[in-house]
């Protein structure tokens, strides 16, 4: 069967092409972060650009099965069938995903052990760039992203942040499992081949903002939540997604999917009207087709779960490394200030905003200390 990708390939050029003028031209991000902002938490130029020019690469490579030529080849392969069922790269694309993004947890919680800090702080490193990392905001994988860029680019323009700083403080292991990153976007992409329009453009969507969430966020940021969503949703409701796009594409099938749609309006309301006992397999699918919705839920709950337990409510412990000249520190409200060898540990009154004075500290400490680490307080959000 042959499929015509003429319809994807020109609209992935225009994103590659949307990226690439984010790079090139200063000004163009203001117009395009109030849309990309929501979708890619806190978005950035750097952000915006690799948001556009992997989202474009993703939705041309998802064609690559649409050419016969390609697609005989790879079935007429001698290997396990397995291997070439694009819903087994469906589910490794998540497993590996899971893992990429668990082990990245993990090594965060490494990190701070090997500094001496506790487990719910903010680690700013100072030196030679300001990067921060934490739990629930993850730049470990970023480093590495960053050491890469500089590999091949000679000039990063001013509003990219690459986070390499990093780098020179997280283990070796950190640059083994970045690997696994584009193992899994090859994966994605085995994925999408041969689907529907609906599900391999929402496929392609959010692998790209599962991609950038691992990256720049870790676990618990919202493109990589995104991107855990996106595969689930394949993976219980593809036959919702292809039913959408078969009504939107095909006018042929509109009138049969509009009388399935009937059929399992009926059989919802006698679910509602509690007749459980004689619809068993319609509640073992509709269950299925919960699973996504409740796995987004679950992760959410555990992210803000984490943000509360973590929180140090009453003030705000700040560990300096290597200090020298804080008189800068004379304008907070300092509660308690001891020294320990070559760390200074300071409490401030929880007068503050969390992100104001992350912001303030990196200023204030520019120059006067290698890494700073700052308690987590998201009730000062509220």
């Amino acid at each position: 069967m042959s499929f015509k990708n003429n319809k994807y390939v020109p609209f992935g050029i225009i994103l590659i092409i949307l990226g690439t003028m984010l790079f090139f031209l200063s000004g163009i991000d203001q117009f395009i972060r109030p849309f990309s902002q929501p979708i890619l938490m806190g978005s950035s130029k750097g952000k915006d650009i690799l948001f556009f020019v992997l989202f474009g690469m993703t939705i041309i490579l998802s064609t690559l099965g649409d050419n016969d030529k390609i697609y005989n080849y790879f079935k007429n392969l001698h290997i396990p069938e397995i291997l070439k069922d694009k819903e087994f790269y469906l589910k490794l694309s998540l497993i590996l995903f899971l893992f990429t993004a668990i082990a990245g947890l993990i090594v965060e919680l490494y990190l701070r052990n090997s500094l001496g800090i506790d487990w719910n702080t903010i680690l700013v490193i100072m030196n030679p760039s300001e990067t921060s990392t934490s739990i629930l905001h993850s730049h470990l994988y970023k480093g590495i992203f960053g050491i890469i860029l500089g590999m091949f680019l000679s000039h990063i323009p001013a509003g990219i942040h690459t986070g390499s700083s990093l780098s020179a403080y997280t283990p070796s292991i950190i640059s083994v499992l970045f690997i696994l990153i584009p193992i899994t976007y090859i994966a994605m992409i085995l994925s999408m081949q041969r689907r529907k329009s609906g599900s391999r453009i929402f496929l392609a969507f959010t692998s790209t903002l599962g991609i950038i969430g691992i990256i720049d966020g870790g676990l618990f940021a919202t493109p990589t939540v995104g991107g855990i969503y996106g595969i689930l949703i394949l993976m219980f409701n593809s036959e919702i997604l292809d039913g959408i796009s078969d009504y939107i594409t095909e006018k042929e099938k509109r009138n049969g999917i509009k009388s399935q749609l009937k059929e399992e309006w009926i059989t919802i309301k006698s679910l509602l009207s509690g007749k459980i006992s004689q619809n068993k397999k319609s509640i073992i699918k509709y269950l299925k087709i919960l699973i996504p919705h409740i796995a987004l839920i679950l992760i959410i709950l555990l992210r803000f779960s984490i943000a509360f337990y973590g929180a140090s409510p009453d003030s705000y412990e700040l560990d300096i490394d290597n200090p020298h000249n804080l008189d800068s520190l004379n304008q907070y409200d300092v509660l308690n200030l001891t020294e320990d060898e070559n760390k200074t540990i300071v409490h401030l009154s929880n007068q503050y905003n969390e992100m104001e004075l992350l912001n303030n500290l990196a200023i204030d400490l520019d120059g006067k200390c290698d890494w700073y680490s700052l308690s987590w307080n998201i009730y000062s959000y509220l």
